[in-house]
């Protein structure tokens, strides 16, 4: 299952309680960590290999706790996220991480409303006002897939409830 949305929208917040309520594993996203650890010098340009490095990475993640999970793995976000962060970063878009986003298909798609209040997040980014354009691509791009997928809205207690309706009509 993979949680997607824009940014502050409680992703990581959802696959957590997901994970705990299931007894499962879930993969955290992997762009934070590496800024604050991988990168050296914050505040250096960004490249193309940089969020290549940090796709191939999550999904090496995702399918190392797959073979650990209980019948479900809770994935906070996707290629396609990173490939979305490329774009933003780099102002071009990389057809690459496109490619390998298409070809990872999820059992279901979480999508995060922006209802939620803006929080800065740990890379302590404000871009509150393109949470609305960010949450249309990837609305767009869920319904592109062809995968099951699911628009989560309120506060955190109704969205689990959508989430766990949704995750145990796949799984029963």
């Amino acid at each position: 299952m993979c949680i997607i949305g824009a940014e502050s929208t409680g992703k990581t917040t959802l696959a957590a309680a997901l994970a705990e309520h299931y007894e499962t594993l879930w993969v955290p996203e992997y762009g934070a960590p590496y800024h604050h650890v991988g990168r050296g010098d914050p505040h250096r340009t960004w490249t193309s290999d940089e969020f290549t490095h940090i796709a191939r990475i999550r999904e090496w993640l995702e399918e190392f706790l797959a073979g650990y999970s209980r019948r479900v793995l809770f994935c906070d976000t996707d290629t396609f996220v990173t490939a979305v962060f490329h774009e933003v970063y780099l102002g071009a878009r990389s057809p690459e991480l496109e490619e390998d986003a298409r070809a990872c298909k999820y059992a279901l798609y979480l999508l995060c409303d922006i209802d939620t209040p803006f929080h800065l997040d740990k890379l302590g980014l404000r871009r509150e006002d393109a949470r609305r354009k960010m949450h249309e691509r990837y609305a767009n791009y869920v319904r592109s897939t062809g995968c099951p997928w699911l628009e989560l809205s309120g506060p955190h207690e109704q969205r689990m409830q959508l989430a766990k309706a949704a995750v145990d009509g796949l799984i029963s």
